[in-house]
């Protein structure tokens, strides 16, 4: 019975930021505490110790990932980035091909947060989360809610 439950994978880390820096795993070895990863802004491999990486490392967030959580459309977001208006986060591209012209937005938790309150300081959505709920969906932890008679009101669970 309990041989299908026991072994559970591991969450992979893919894109991850790590002294400021966006990198991208290239392999793990947890054996030898190993972590070897493509480091963009040096443009060259590194090897890391596979504890401090996870330790240490701070998440790296889709332009997608990140519309989702501030009730955004993605386009809107590169809007935003295109025209000045937030500061230009990091780029990903193909390792086998620096120059290519195919590259991807990834933003940190920070620059999501200064992008809520960009959109909120200008009143651009009545739909955008508030601080607390954008810390939670970025956590994964759980939003609770209370009905009321205007609606739904979040409760937080003291920690």
């Amino acid at each position: 019975m309990a041989r299908g439950n026991r072994k559970q994978k591991s969450k992979s880390i893919r894109y991850f930021f790590l002294n400021e820096k966006i990198h991208k795993t290239l392999r793990v070895s947890r054996a030898k505490d190993e972590l070897v990863a493509w480091c963009y802004p040096e443009k060259r491999r590194v090897m890391y110790n596979y504890s401090q990486v996870v330790k240490y490392m701070g998440h790296a967030y889709s332009l997608k990932d990140a519309s989702a959580a501030l009730n955004k459309h993605k386009i809107t977001l590169e809007d935003y980035i295109i025209e000045g208006k937030i500061k230009q986060p990091a780029k990903i591209y193909p390792i086998g091909n620096p120059e290519s012209d195919w590259s991807m937005y990834m933003l940190t938790e920070s620059d999501i947060l200064n992008i809520h309150e960009f959109i909120l300081e200008d009143g651009y959505s009545k739909t955008t989360p508030t601080r607390s709920e954008l810390l939670a969906l970025l956590k994964h932890n759980m939003i609770l809610y209370t009905k009321t008679d205007g609606g739904f009101v979040p409760v937080w669970k003291a920690e």
